[in-house]
């Protein structure tokens, strides 16, 4: 008999409140890709998973299946954004970041190149290691690793005008990683 509950490193992407105490938890690990969970009481104040939820934090999810949703039991902290919140450029570079991702990305396993791509761009971002022509080129070789031309190569002025285009939705975030 298959286990109900398993456990995977995750970037938290994004979050939704649900109710009073709950959240919807976008997360992105190498062996599910995107996907859904929901995270139970995580919003009272005394729960131990509240500062975990963070987008750009990395955790150690464990999830139980359920008929719909995954339901997050546990959350360990691996590597937090706690460096950056109080520098307003770099947290918009950061959640510009994470909804490309978050659009990018499907339900399905990473590729481990991909995965360790992703990881070394949000690193790049959170410890001021590169300019933006650099993460602008990883970025493109996640989206040429993904199967789509590179953005330089599009008609698009920026990446986040390709990534709208691809994923079929507008972008919310700050556009600063212009291509042309």
């Amino acid at each position: 008999m298959a286990s109900r509950s398993y456990s995977t490193p995750a970037l938290v992407l994004k979050r939704k409140k649900v109710g009073e105490t709950d959240n919807i938890v976008f997360l992105l690990a190498q062996k599910y890709g995107r996907f859904v969970a929901v995270a139970k009481g995580v919003r009272k104040l005394n729960s131990s998973k509240r500062a975990f939820m963070e987008p750009g934090n990395i955790i150690k999810a464990h999830l139980i299946k359920t008929r719909s949703l995954p339901l997050l039991t546990q959350a360990k902290l691996i590597s937090d954004t706690g460096d950056i919140r109080s520098d307003l450029a770099r947290i918009r570079r950061l959640v510009q970041i994470l909804e490309i991702f978050d659009k990018l990305f499907v339900e399905q396993e990473l590729d481990y190149r991909l995965h360790k791509l992703v990881l070394g761009i949000r690193e790049d971002i959170i410890q001021e290691r590169t300019g933006n022509a650099i993460i602008q080129k990883k970025l493109n070789q996640l989206i040429l690793g993904l199967g789509f031309p590179a953005a330089d190569m599009t008609r698009y002025d920026s990446i986040l005008d390709y990534v709208s285009e691809i994923a079929d939705r507008p972008m919310r975030s700050f556009d600063y990683l212009q291509v042309k």
